[in-house]
């Protein structure tokens, strides 16, 4: 027995010594990583993108570079005013296409949006809008997200929190449909803060601890979905030192080269990430993702479909006293700019009609609705999908929701278009 405890014990202090080691070493490659050679790697202090906003819950930095006092990302100091007024999300504020018109019409256009941003957002930044007296203001209807944004804003869910109610735009957009209420909250219960897309991401694919998880349509007859998600200790914590470890970096760079590349979407996931390919034309669709923010299943999606379409109703309205013309410019998602092409290739995929079918009913129920509101449109998918067809891909490969030059060179073309044919020309 003494023998017992006296091999234990010189274990326990070798093991002792080997963390002490450990240790050493990892602090002493953070030192050197901070203090060698500092010149080599110059530490900059990051800007952040968006800085708090008490009614949007945040805005545009007006201190980041190529953006105006008010934080828009304009090249110019504000203006006083501007003829066209383009107000919208990612795809506004991340292109150059609002300029493009604005050459190409010989009129000048002042741009305001930021990504996440949505119809109720937009609604909100009226007022800002209106102060440059313009003639024409369009605001972005993104099938991507818009309407899961729309959502979240209103219900201060996530990172859409503002510090600050707005008594006329709370009381306008408020649900009063009891039934509805309570589907909703059960919804948030079950998901709580769409926690799928985490693991639905065709851009960043994760291990999947439930396949519950991946799971779109019928949220309500879901179990709750938190608890699935919960991947274990251990796997968090290797998560956390890899991430923060100098040490565990090296060992997994030197020993592990093929752990380092992503993997690819289309292997790790093939039924929700799917690889389009023809004889010109690649890219990678993620209808099971864009399928979340469309899902018309859901109560809090059929929720942000009402608030998106009364955002715009509310801007069209207050558009008309000051004999402004508004148009609402619907983008589609990267999987429907592809339907034409791809749909004899990949109907047998049911994300993807599902997807093709859960937009197009968005898509039939805001045309009828501007219609009837007497609200004009700008469409980009027309012109998306001739590019598409002539061989031409707008987008990127990697499935990118976001277009490339050519494609932004698309929205410019269709905004050019409506306004010539409505004599808000040359």
């Amino acid at each position: 027995m003494p023998r017992l405890r006296s091999t234990i014990g010189k274990l326990g202090l070798a093991c002792i010594g080997i963390l002490i080691g450990f240790l050493s070493l990892e602090g002493a490659l953070q030192l050197r990583s901070r203090f060698v050679n500092p010149s080599a790697v110059p530490q900059i202090a990051t800007v952040p993108q968006v800085v708090p906003d008490e009614r949007l819950g945040y805005r545009p930095n007006p201190n980041l570079p190529g953006h105006d006092s008010r934080g828009w990302r304009n090249n110019f100091s504000p203006l006083d005013r501007a003829d066209i007024v383009v107000i919208g999300d990612s795809h506004v504020y991340g292109s150059a296409w609002p300029q493009l018109v604005g050459t190409r019409l010989h009129r000048t256009v002042y741009q305001m949006g930021i990504h996440g941003y949505g119809p109720a957002h937009f609604a909100l930044l009226l007022d800002e809008a209106l102060t440059f007296e313009p003639k024409v203001i369009i605001a972005a209807y993104d099938y991507g997200d818009d309407i899961r944004d729309s959502y979240r804003f209103v219900y201060r869910i996530g990172k859409f929190k503002r510090s600050i109610l707005d008594t006329v735009f709370d009381s306008s957009f408020a649900l009063t449909n009891t039934k509805s209420q309570q589907a909703i909250m059960q919804a948030e219960s079950i998901d709580p803060d769409f926690l799928r897309r985490k693991y639905l991401n065709c851009k960043n694919p994760v291990e999947v601890p439930d396949r519950r998880l991946q799971v779109v349509p019928d949220i309500l007859a879901s179990p709750p979905l938190a608890p699935l998600s919960d991947d274990g200790t251990l796997p968090r914590v290797m998560a956390f030192l890899t991430d923060r470890s100098a040490l565990i970096k090296i060992l997994r760079k030197r020993f592990f080269p093929a752990a380092q590349a992503h993997p690819h979407a289309e292997d790790v996931w093939p039924k929700l990430c799917l690889r389009y390919r023809d004889h010109t034309l690649t890219t990678l669709f993620s209808p099971a993702y864009r399928m979340l923010a469309l899902d018309d299943t859901d109560p809090r999606i059929v929720e942000g479909e009402r608030i998106a379409l009364l955002a715009y109703q509310v801007m069209a309205q207050r558009c008309r006293q000051p004999q402004c013309s508004f148009y609402v410019m619907m983008i589609p998602t990267l999987e429907t700019a592809f339907r034409a092409q791809a749909e004899s290739s990949l109907g047998h995929q049911s994300y993807m009609v599902d997807l093709w079918n859960a937009e197009g009913r968005a898509r039939a129920n805001a045309s009828a609705f501007f219609a009837r509101e007497h609200i004009a449109t700008i469409d980009a998918l027309p012109l998306l999908e001739q590019l598409i067809a002539s061989g031409v891909n707008p987008y990127p490969e990697d499935g990118d929701i976001h277009p490339v030059e050519i494609g932004y060179d698309a929205f410019a073309r269709a905004v050019v278009e409506q306004l010539e044919r409505d004599g808000i020309g040359h």
